[in-house]
């Protein structure tokens, strides 16, 4: 398009048109490569509070890549797109709300359990290491009343950033799905590596996430099996419930599944029932690590590649920039980092 006075419009801009015009050569490129660095550096910054979203987006991307294409060849790709980003909104939310639910109707029953064990103590003298539980149990439970308060707000205020990055995540993998071809294509070519290091940092990529990925939730599977085997042998009531409560509890940073495994170790060594408190104490205390380090470990090696060290580093890592999220982006992160290195090593070095 252009105006009456036969100007061009900023639509139609052409270098090669304008070639005479442009100045060219080695310190030009250089100028305009830094200029190019500087306005990237520039948005990364003000990208940095949602760079969790971004990530998450590229992973589940990865992970959802064959199921969209399957969708989008029996319907249209927007369609596809939507319903697939749809379907793991639900992969997400869903058992947050089933666990929240059984919760709500458990609770009382639990909560009613402690207050009675309490009320059959307090006419008589707990003796032994029931007694010594007891008392700093009331006082932990006093401390944490004094200290909630303050929690609050910086509970509310991750909470809020948590619901922010999972929604750019959704947002950026439905547009991702339809994009994520010829998206990739223009940022290959502004790397500075051949075509054959860059594809090799795509499939790299694609292994590892899909590596992580598997090995995380199967890690978590697994443990929650064993603390519902703990639960079953101590004699507590719904241990298949408590499983699966402890299943999706692993995935909570730093505590984990011992949100689960270690009230009901407390409840049982108050009751003094020995045996189960041995059993809870193996089966929920000492397996799961055990578990989680062999089993993601071997899954993330196998499907992915991975060293079992990057996986465990990675993870704690992970965890102290990104919260849950980075159980799989900080491995992942780590991963391709010496992918990225290896690369380099091999085209430059």
């Amino acid at each position: 398009m252009r105006y009456a006075d036969g100007s061009a419009t900023a639509g139609d801009y052409n270098p090669t048109t304008s070639a005479s015009a442009t100045p060219s050569g080695p310190e030009v490129r250089k100028r305009a490569s830094m200029l190019v660095a500087l306005a990237a550096v520039l948005v990364a910054l003000a990208l940095s509070p949602l760079a969790i979203g971004l990530a998450i987006a590229l992973v589940l991307y990865e992970l959802c890549e064959r199921p969209y294409a399957w969708t989008a060849h029996r319907m249209s790709p927007g369609v596809a797109a939507a319903l697939i980003s749809c379907a793991v909104f639900v992969a997400v939310i869903g058992p947050l709300f089933w666990l929240g639910y059984h919760l709500s109707v458990r609770l009382p029953a639990v909560l009613a359990a402690f207050s009675a064990f309490n009320a059959s103590q307090s006419g008589g003298s707990a003796a032994g290491l029931a007694a010594q539980l007891q008392a700093q149990f009331a006082g932990a439970g006093s401390a944490i009343a004094d200290g909630l308060p303050g929690l609050l707000p910086s509970v509310a205020r991750n909470t809020a950033l948590a619901l922010v990055n999972w929604s750019i995540a959704l947002l950026g993998l439905y547009y991702l799905l339809g994009a994520a071809s010829t998206s990739w294509r223009r940022f290959a070519r502004a790397l500075p590596l051949s075509p054959v290091g860059v594809e090799t940092l795509r499939i790299r990529f694609h292994d590892v996430t899909h590596g992580i990925f598997l090995g995380s939730l199967l890690s978590a599977a697994v443990q929650g099996a064993a603390i519902g085997i703990g639960f079953r042998l101590a004699g507590l009531p719904d241990p298949l419930f408590w499983g699966a409560c402890a299943a999706i509890a692993t995935l909570v940073p730093v505590v984990g599944n011992a949100l689960v495994w270690a009230p009901a170790l407390l409840l049982v060594i108050l009751r003094q029932q020995y045996a189960g408190a041995i059993a809870i104490g193996v089966f929920g205390g000492f397996l799961p690590p055990v578990i989680d380090r062999v089993v993601r470990a071997n899954i993330s090696r196998r499907v992915g590649s991975v060293h079992p060290m990057i996986t465990l580093v990675g993870a704690l890592v992970g965890v102290r920039f990104a919260g849950v999220a980075g159980l799989i982006l900080g491995p992942i992160a780590l991963a391709m980092f010496f992918a990225l290195i290896d690369v380099y090593d091999k085209e430059y070095v």
